[in-house]
Order: C-alpha cells, then structure tokens, then sequence
C-alpha cells in the first residue's frame, strides 16, 4: 500500500464539514484541525450540549444552515443514521466520507451509490485501517503465500447506539483488509462461538478459509482488556505477531489523519487508499454471511489460548 501524504501541488482547502461529534467525530475534529489542506466549515450534530466541543468553531444541528459553504462532509452520527444524512448531500454533488459501517442494509448502500453517481461526488467509508502501517506490514509480511493468520479485536466498552453488533462494529475492520488483500469474498466460513442475541451479537469468533490462508477472526464487546493483534504463522515457517494499537511505526501521521487527507486528495480527484462503497458493499455481504451462520446462536465454545 501506498503511504499518503499532503499534497505539494498548490490547492485550495477543501471546505469540509464535520457532521456528527460523538466519540468518533471528535476524534476527526482533531485530526482535520491540524490538516492545511481542510478549512473546517463547521459543525452540525442534533445534542446541542455537544456544542462546546466544537472547539469554536460554528455549530448547528442542520447542515442545511451551511448551504454553499461546504464542498464536503465527513458524516460520524450512527450508523443507522447514515444514508438519511448523506443522500441528499451525496445527490447535490458533496463529496461524503462517511465512518464504518456504511450502512445497515444493502439497498441503503445501493441508494447512497446511485446519488453519489448522480450527483458525481465520491463517496468514501472510513475502513482507517487501510492507513495503519501495521496493517500494510502484515499483508506485506504475507503475501501470496500460504498460512495461518489469528486475528483478535477487543473492545472494553459496549457497542455504539446505532450499529448493529460486534461485527459491523469491530470485525468488519478486519474483514475489509483482508478482503483487500485477497481480492475475493470467496472463501469458506465457520463460526466457531459467538455471545450475546442474534440481533447483538457482543462476541463473535470465526473462521475464513481462502484455501492457502486462513483467517481465525476473534471481535468482543465489554472485554477486560483492549486489544488489537494479528498473528501471523506463514507457510516459510516464521511466525510473526502485530499489534495493530502501535500504529505509528515511524510514520509522521495517525492512520485517521492519513486516511483524512487521503479524502482531500480524492476530492482532488487524485486517487488515494480509501475503501469505496462497493468495498463496502462486497464487506456487507461477507458480513451477511457470517450472521446466517449464527440463528440459532451457537452454545459458547472454549476460546483459544
């Protein structure tokens, strides 16, 4: 993969508008502060006690009250929230990135794709992990050849209002590279233990088997710890560990500055790392997938050491 960074070319800032200023927006209201190549419009979210985290800048709970004064958005509300708040942007020719997941069903995302088409603007999903270098050293690490990989994504807390369980919140992170990685959702699926309803699922462990590699994917809410590893045991017989949380690794940017700039340079018009929304649409399938496999959910099996 490609590091991203800020352009040389002499542009003009994208006027951004940041939407949504929960945990996740706030983490880009950070980020896009400190980009030159953004001037921040403002920001729009419907708690109005969230205003003095806007750090000054103007705040509103309607984008439409920023009519001709942005040219894009980044949209952090929840995720069932999504496709109301980014079609009509997305039809007027705004350019969206909009946070993981997409959406919560196919025909929103097939909507979303059909207005940014009509509108001609890109539409981006926040998958950041496409920028973390411990990512791009794992599939580096991997390559074409065969292996074992063990993927484990803890969380401390509860899954977020709005998603609607621990894989659309956690695992489809990891789903998304190595779908990338493997340029096919074709593969064998086992699903090895999960916690919690059906309709939220809080842990989920399975299995993906591409033929020469295979991917054993762990994600949970309400964990004891925090935790974001990937094993890697590769055919030469070298076995490798990353932690995903060292997500520095020498690099001048944070993956969500990264991956902020990389949609500066697609509004640009340049071509950057950025998931697409049929990225996000082959993610949602696999994700589909893996749910099937869960009704009835399976009777809790013991975790690997």
């Amino acid at each position: 993969m490609n590091t991203i960074v800020s352009s040389p070319l002499q542009r003009l800032p994208v006027r951004v508008l940041l939407i949504g200023l929960g945990r996740m927006g706030q983490l880009h209201l950070k980020c896009l502060s400190g980009l030159t190549s953004v001037d921040l419009a403002g920001v729009v979210d419907t708690d109005a006690g969230r205003a003095g985290a806007a750090n000054g800048l103007r705040f509103s709970s309607d984008p439409a009250d920023f009519a001709g004064e942005f040219d894009a958005a980044i949209i952090a509300v929840p995720a069932d929230n999504h496709a109301e708040v980014a079609l009509p942007l997305l039809a007027r020719g705004v350019n969206c990135l909009v946070e993981k997941p997409l959406a919560l069903s196919s025909g929103e995302i097939g909507k979303m794709i059909a207005a940014a088409r009509a509108g001609g603007a890109v539409l981006a999903v926040g998958q950041v992990e496409r920028f973390n270098p411990q990512i791009e050293n794992c599939t580096a690490r991997l390559g074409r050849q065969a292996g074992d990989i063990r993927v484990e994504r803890l969380s401390q807390g509860s899954g977020a209002p709005g998603e609607a369980d621990v894989i659309s919140d956690l695992m489809i992170h990891d789903l998304d590279w190595i779908i990338r990685h493997e340029g096919s959702t074709d593969c064998a699926i086992d699903l090895l233990e999960t916690r919690g309803p059906v309709d939220r699922l809080e842990y989920v462990r399975c299995r993906l088997d591409f033929g020469p590699r295979r991917y054993d994917l762990s994600a949970g809410h309400g964990e004891d710890c925090r935790k974001r590893t990937v094993q890697i045991s590769a055919a030469d017989g070298v076995a490798e560990d990353y932690d995903l949380l060292d997500f520095m690794c020498g690099k001048r940017l944070d993956p969500l500055t990264r991956q902020a700039q990389a949609f500066v340079d697609a509004c640009h018009g340049g071509e950057t790392e950025l998931a697409t929304a049929s990225d996000a649409l082959a993610v949602y399938h696999l994700i589909e997938r893996i749910r099937a496999l869960g009704d009835p959910v399976l009777e809790p099996a013991e975790r690997f050491a």
